[in-house]
């Protein structure tokens, strides 16, 4: 009881019930809460789906005739090979740029916007050090430059993407070279 703002007393009764008015079965054949229980030893014949809300008892399968035999099984479709880049790669990258060198062409990643060149449109590749930062670039068939400046942070690093880097560039401006 509580008293109400005109001095008097007012009286609740018990509080309304929440949740289920009967308690969820546990056990064998239970279902939590999705629908009637299935009595044990009880389930649904071969090929047939079980009530809405159960699925079958752990160690029945459907039946075998229910799935095509191996040899009905189409096969997965074959694609074209893929030709595999051949040549030497480089790669190098900092926390925001990255620059791939392979046999399809090079790679710029300046701040996540990608930008690829294939060797058909590069007729030159570019590079140098400048502190401890790489900057590689290409001259497109066009007439334009494009360039990436990946950060070394360490001469150890610069030294060490240089050193890899020298004979790749050489190999693809061998390429190019014979190509004009």
């Amino acid at each position: 009881m509580t008293a109400d703002h005109d001095g008097g007393t007012q009286s609740f009764g018990p509080p309304p019930a929440y949740g289920p008015a009967t308690p969820p079965a546990y056990g064998p054949g239970a279902s939590p809460g999705y629908g009637a229980a299935t009595p044990p030893g009880q389930y649904p014949p071969p090929g047939q789906s079980p009530p809405p809300g159960q699925s079958p008892p752990p160690g029945q399968y459907p039946h075998p005739g229910q799935y095509p035999h191996p040899g009905q099984i189409p096969p997965p479709p074959q694609y074209a090979p893929q030709p595999v880049p051949t040549g030497p790669e480089f790669v190098a990258f900092d926390k925001t740029n990255a620059l791939v060198i392979d046999g399809e062409g090079v790679s710029f990643d300046l701040g996540g916007q990608v930008t690829d060149h294939p060797w058909e449109q590069i007729t030159a590749l570019h590079y140098t050090a400048q502190g401890v930062h790489l900057r590689v670039g290409i001259t497109h068939a066009a007439g334009w430059f494009h360039e990436c400046v990946v950060n070394a942070k360490k001469q150890q690093k610069l030294i060490a993407w240089l050193t890899e880097l020298g004979p790749v560039a050489a190999y693809y401006q061998a390429q190019l070279l014979n190509r004009a």
